[in-house]
């Protein structure tokens, strides 16, 4: 049975004189569990997509990892990639063809998948005679890896190792993958990057540094070498509080506007009640980084939605205090979060993950507790 919750929450605008009613639907109860062997995290990845009208996943079972597709109140499996049952993966969809890097620490692999119209379901495509896999070799204490294409259609792998944020790259029809190369060299073994594309068909990677208590981000246009890359831009690094163990920690997600906006989530690592917590940065497409915008004082492993639509940032997120998954809305030009809604209540829930692209109104969410079982909720903002 679906249950619906209807929330009235209060959206200001940036006219102080103006305020407007968002209503958040959550939809819980009518889609099935589904039991994994591989949680849904790793933070900066996404793992959903829509295509052709419908949502599709990529999730591991004790038969491997597939393609999934929801199919009214259950997923469907529909294409698998590999019989490896720890991957964690991210995925690139783009027009009919999704892109899935694999991840399973040192050993990943990048797959290919086209959509046939015909059948309603996704094909790999053979990228060698061999395999329809291409090998990644990553650093070894790698804990995440993210991937997104530049504008000259370039793929770019961006990982962490010990103390480096890398990233590797590979042409349209190329089969194998450059040797790193190396954008930070001073992070801590704790510390983890994402790589998006931005809205002038630049890739722009984004990375905590434990060490310096601050966010990096360094930017690389495609008509460049692959090895030259602008200088730490240092995110919102005037915001910087000298308290706790500092501003930084190893959490962080983003979604990218249609104007080329970089919206992003992290976690700092003040760890004090009244202190921002999960928190917000956005770097306009000016090149110029907004102040650090609080979310909330509690909470890990936020993740961000972007709905233009509704000119709204839905920041969705762990709330330990509430053993639940929870989610924060702000106007997308000054993003000043309002109340908390309750998306999925369960005991150890954790690892939200979400669509990277763009949504308008309805999407879903999925939510793991441990390595066994996959929650899923829909929500719509009208």
């Amino acid at each position: 049975m679906n249950i619906t919750h209807l929330v009235l929450a209060l959206l200001f605008t940036c006219d102080p004189g103006r305020s407007a009613a968002v209503e958040i639907s959550v939809t819980t109860g009518g889609i099935a569990p589904l039991p994994i062997t591989a949680h849904t995290g790793m933070k900066p990845q996404s793992k959903l997509w829509k295509h052709d009208g419908h949502w599709w996943g990529c999730f591991a079972d004790s038969t491997g990892t597939h393609i999934w597709r929801l199919g009214g109140d259950r997923w469907i499996q529909s294409t698998t990639m590999t019989s490896h049952t720890d991957v964690r993966a991210d995925v690139l969809p783009s027009g009919g063809l999704v892109e899935i890097l694999l991840f399973r620490g040192e050993s990943s692999e990048l797959i290919r998948c086209y959509f046939s119209q015909k059948g309603g379901v996704y094909g790999t495509l053979h990228l060698s005679e061999d395999s329809p896999r291409i090998p990644v070799l990553l650093d070894p204490g790698v804990e995440t890896a993210t991937i997104a294409r530049d504008n000259d259609g370039r793929l770019w792998i961006a990982s962490d190792g010990q103390n480096e944020v890398n990233v590797r790259w590979m042409d349209r029809d190329s089969t194998s993958l450059s040797g790193p190369i190396t954008l930070a060299d001073n992070i801590s073994e704790d510390d983890i990057c994402v790589i998006a594309r931005l809205g002038d068909g630049s890739v722009g990677v984004l990375w905590s540094n434990q060490n310096t208590q601050r966010y990096g981000f360094r930017r690389h246009v495609s008509t460049a070498d692959p090895e030259d890359w602008f200088p730490d831009e240092i995110p919102a690094g005037a915001s910087a509080i000298d308290h706790g163990e500092g501003m930084s920690d190893d959490h962080l997600n983003v979604a990218i506007g249609s104007d080329g906006t970089l919206f992003a989530t992290v976690k700092s690592s003040y760890d004090t009640e009244g202190m921002p917590l999960v928190s917000a940065l956005v770097r306009r497409p000016h090149h110029r980084w907004d102040p650090l915008y609080n979310v909330d004082d509690e909470g890990s492993r936020g993740v961000m939605v972007l709905d233009e639509s509704q000119q709204l940032l839905l920041a969705v997120y762990t709330s330990y205090r509430d053993n639940a998954i929870v989610l924060r809305h702000a106007p997308i030009e000054k993003p000043v979060f309002g109340g908390k809604v309750t998306l999925l209540k369960r005991p150890r829930i954790n690892n939200v993950s979400v669509p990277r692209h763009v949504v308008t109104g309805r999407f879903p969410i999925v939510a793991s507790q441990g390595d066994s079982l996959m929650h899923t909720v829909m929500v719509e903002v009208e």
